[in-house]
This record gives structure tokens, C-alpha cells and sequence, in this order.
């Protein structure tokens, strides 16, 4: 199963952490693993790449963790945008294949 973890701070989502596999399918075919794969990435390059914010990225093979924190506010509420679409769209993901992920909320 695919955990993921959103922190948030005042309001501002501030970090997200996601680990695991689905196990949808095997590997190569596995819908819910390359979606949550390529939403994943996308954001990551978009706050770092498109909104030139220097986030502290960390991935390896089932695990991608994502940290604003340390960032000035002004660009932590850069991010937002692309914080809340990445949360949007594991909660969709989650609606149809909820067996298969699963997303966690957390205020720090």
C-alpha cells in the first residue's frame, strides 16, 4: 500500500511524504503506482523547477519525501498551489483505489 503523509503549519501545507507500493498490479503495470508516481514528480519539478523554490527533495525506490520547512513564508505560500493540487490529487486517487492508498492529514 502506498502511505502518504501531509504536514501542514497555519494553515500552509509544509511537507509530503510518500512510501510503499501499491500492489495494484505487478510491477511495470501498475496503474496506481505510475500515477501516484507522475503526480508526484510533476509537483516536485514544478516547485523546484517552475517556481524556482529550492525545496529539500529526497527520493529512492518507494519513497519521495518533500519539505518546505526552513523556506520564508513568502515562498511556502509560493508553493501552496502546487501543495494543495498534489493533495487533491492523491485524494482522488484514494476515492477509486483506496485499497491501495491511503493519505493522512497532520497539523505541526
Amino acid at each position: 500500500m502506498i502511505k502518504a503523509l501531509f504536514k501542514s503549519n497555519s494553515g500552509s501545507l509544509i511537507s509530503f511524504k510518500i512510501e510503499g507500493h501499491a500492489g495494484y498490479d505487478d510491477l511495470g503495470h501498475d496503474i496506481v503506482c505510475s500515477a501516484v508516481s507522475s503526480l508526484t514528480y510533476a509537483i516536485a519539478n514544478g516547485i523546484t523547477e517552475v517556481v524556482g523554490v529550492p525545496a529539500n527533495c529526497y527520493v529512492k525506490d518507494g519513497y519521495v519525501n518533500v519539505e518546505l520547512q526552513g523556506l520564508s513564508q513568502n515562498e511556502i505560500e509560493q508553493c501552496q498551489v502546487l501543495m494543495k493540487t498534489m493533495l487533491l490529487g492523491l485524494r482522488s486517487m484514494e476515492i477509486n483505489y483506496g485499497d491501495y492508498i491511503s493519505i493522512e492529514e497532520r497539523e505541526v
